[in-house]
């Protein structure tokens, strides 16, 4: 890992205030795979204590809880339970605590978010896949133990994003989830404002209203919270959520000492993380995306004392707890040599380190298996499956496995209308790639999205997506499977050598897609070659009268050239039309796009006025109001098929684009054998 960083005060300052405190902290990154502890050290010239921090790699490490001389920690499949094996006054490496895996128990992959210890001991966790409360039990991967009112059934699909659980008194009281409908997903409809505190024993709902909510702690009689959508650290009282600092980040992972909170921030990498307050608020602040590490809070005047920043590659935080008179916790890691060679016996303080003698030959018959509990190899075998319920609201979880982007608030997912269909490629239990169709009204489907996550690429995995998409199709209802896309580097390189193998139809160009900057555009020089003049005149489109409206649906114009029906997307000042002795005789129109640029939609010009260059000077008069306007780009499209202004493109427009692409089509029969 890179060298730490404090966001406002140098390193040693959070080094005394954990030397002072007694504590260290330990937490965790899923996204990362690993279990951090972060403790105190001497520096060289003994002066001052200084960060003392170790990474431990374990398969998506969540939810962590201290009991007594051992760590328990929710993973990807398992509970894993950690004991300390140093004996007071002993250290291993420097560290006065040595955690080591000492027992798990394998639940399947349940999501398991945060875990306690019940009244007996017994490990409980947050069954987020399963919107339940569960422990273990022999002959079965979980015992269901609680579960929400308003969820009417024990199922897979993760149905409100069960979070957290906190104790009070030592009974499970308090749990957090994103959402409180009972269909399946239906938490990632609710993120902004459907989040709720529930109160175990009765099932009744104790705050509703916020916004993503994790961590719930019960803390010298209060109750605390983070409402990680606004990004803040508070607490509940009478069913109200009383925010007591914003902080910089999204907040997830809560512990306490005295007066103090340790909370953990997470960047807002993750689709999930999309269109929540706290995202607007970043941006204001100068920060978008946010911050990832950890924030110490002064509860008495809710002021961040102490912080440190995480460096890359770990961008997410799950939990966080303190190891109180801890000064420098280690672990033993599940590879290597130490964790098979260092032994405790329970009558001896001391530790055993054990050599076991090789035996003679090659004991084993085929390659060391993988420890348990690591993540899987990225050689793990690839799986397709259906992406279920898929729609453009619920697709934001996945809009970083979509090109072209579909994500919220961009052109593409607007106009989406019909079925989706959904195909993902999965390894080691993690999406690698995503393949989208839209059925179409008039019959079978258009290829919306594939995508493949880069460090995945060149396996083929794209092609046997794209491969059981047409077979899905053909058994989904049968029909033909589209393309429409632009060119690009990568759509030349890997979609239509894709294509080709799989049998379908030659790519066609239906339209040249053409980009440039106002700036340059309105420099070129054909207002000065091509002037306006009398009897000729230009006029914004917001000055027709009426008379000149109805002049429209006599011009002898292409459908597709003609004004659209609502014209509330039309620029009305860059828009503008050609009069020929107050006639209209031609037009260029303009649309505003969500991303502060232009799209040229229609120009026309009479036939009898089509001399002397009338389209070029009316491009150059609304290129110049598009820059007077302070719009900076524009874009149009031109059918393959239009002549006139390809010519046009060729011999005025080229030079001065910032890009030519075009967009094509191609077509397959469903129902194409795997490769």
């Amino acid at each position: 890992m890179k060298s730490l960083t404090s966001a406002r005060q140098p390193i040693a300052e959070l080094a005394g205030w954990l030397s002072s405190q007694k504590l260290s902290i330990a937490f965790s990154t899923y996204r990362a795979n690993r279990l951090l502890l972060l403790g105190t050290g001497a520096t060289e010239n003994g002066t001052a204590p200084e960060l003392k921090l170790q990474e431990r790699l374990f398969d998506r490490p969540m939810g962590l809880y201290v009991a007594g001389e051992s760590l328990w920690m929710a993973t990807r499949s398992q509970l894993w339970r950690l004991d300390n094996h140093l004996a007071p006054g002993l250290s291993h490496g420097g560290g006065d605590r040595l955690y080591v895996p000492a027992a798990s128990f394998v639940t399947g992959d349940v999501n398991a978010h945060e875990l306690v210890l019940g009244a007996k001991g017994e490990p409980i966790f947050v069954n987020t896949a399963f919107s339940c409360l569960a422990t273990v039990s022999a002959g079965c991967s979980f015992a269901p133990s609680w579960q929400p009112a308003f969820i009417s059934k024990l199922a897979a699909d993760d149905r409100c994003h069960l979070n957290g659980i906190a104790l009070q008194d030592g009974i499970p009281t308090w749990a957090s989830a994103c959402g409180h409908s009972d269909g399946p997903s239906s938490w990632r409809h609710q993120r902004r404002d459907g989040g709720v505190l529930i109160h175990i024993p009765s099932g009744e709902l104790a705050a509703t209203g916020l916004s993503m909510p994790h961590s719930p702690r019960w803390h010298n009689g209060r109750l605390w919270l983070l409402n990680s959508g606004t990004g803040e650290l508070g607490s509940v009282e009478q069913g109200r959520f009383n925010p007591l600092c914003a902080l910089p980040g999204f907040t997830r992972g809560l512990a306490f000492s005295g007066n103090y909170a340790v909370v953990g921030l997470s960047k807002l990498r993750s689709p999930q993380f999309t269109g929540l307050a706290l995202e607007q608020r970043l941006s204001q602040e100068g920060i978008p995306g946010g911050l990832c590490g950890l924030r110490v809070i002064d509860l008495a005047r809710g002021t961040i004392v102490h912080s440190l920043d995480l460096p890359e590659p770990i961008d997410e935080l799950f939990d966080v707890v303190v190891l109180p008179g801890v000064r420098q916790p280690r672990a033993l890691e599940l590879q290597g040599e130490e964790l098979d060679c260092l032994v405790k016996l329970a009558d001896q303080a001391e530790l055993v380190h054990v050599r076991p003698k090789a035996p003679s030959g090659n004991p084993h018959q085929a390659p060391r298996p993988q420890p348990i509990g690591l993540p899987t190899p990225s050689t793990s075998p690839i799986h397709y499956q259906q992406v279920f319920h898929l729609t453009p609201a619920s697709l934001a979880p996945y809009a970083r496995l979509t090109y072209p982007a579909l994500k919220a608030g961009s052109n593409a997912l607007a106009r989406l209308e019909g079925e989706l269909l959904g195909l993902s490629a999965m390894a080691n239990g993690e999406m690698v790639g995503l393949a989208i169709a839209e059925r179409q009204a008039a019959g079978g489907a258009s290829l919306r999205s594939l995508c493949v996550d880069p460090h995945w690429r060149r396996r083929g995995i794209g092609t046997g997506l794209l491969a059981r998409l047409m077979r899905f199709v053909a058994q989904d209802g049968g029909g033909e499977l589209a393309v429409s896309y632009q060119t690009t580097e990568l759509s030349q390189a890997a979609l239509e050598p894709m294509l080709k193998r799989l049998g379908w139809s030659k790519p066609k160009t239906e339209f040249v897609l053409l980009e440039g900057r106002a700036e340059s555009l309105a420099a070129a020089p054909w207002a000065v070659n091509y002037p306006i003049s009398n009897p000729y005149q230009v006029s914004a489109w917001s000055e027709l009268s009426a008379q000149q409206q109805q002049q429209i649906k006599h011009i002898n114009a292409p459908q597709n050239l003609l004004p659209p029906a609502n014209q509330e997307l039309i620029d009305l000042d860059v828009s503008i039309v050609l009069l020929h002795n107050q006639e209209l005789v031609g037009w260029v129109l303009a649309e505003r796009m969500k991303d502060k640029s232009l799209r040229y939609s229609s120009l026309f010009v009479a036939q009898a006025h089509r001399r002397c260059a009338r389209g070029p000077a009316l491009l150059a008069e609304a290129f110049k109001r598009q820059r007077q306007r302070a719009i900076p780009i524009a874009r149009a499209a031109i059918a393959a098929e239009n002549g006139a202004m390809i010519r046009l493109l060729k011999r005025h427009l080229k030079d001065h684009l910032t890009g030519i692409s075009r967009a094509r089509t191609s077509r397959a029969l469903p129902g194409a054998q795997l490769p």
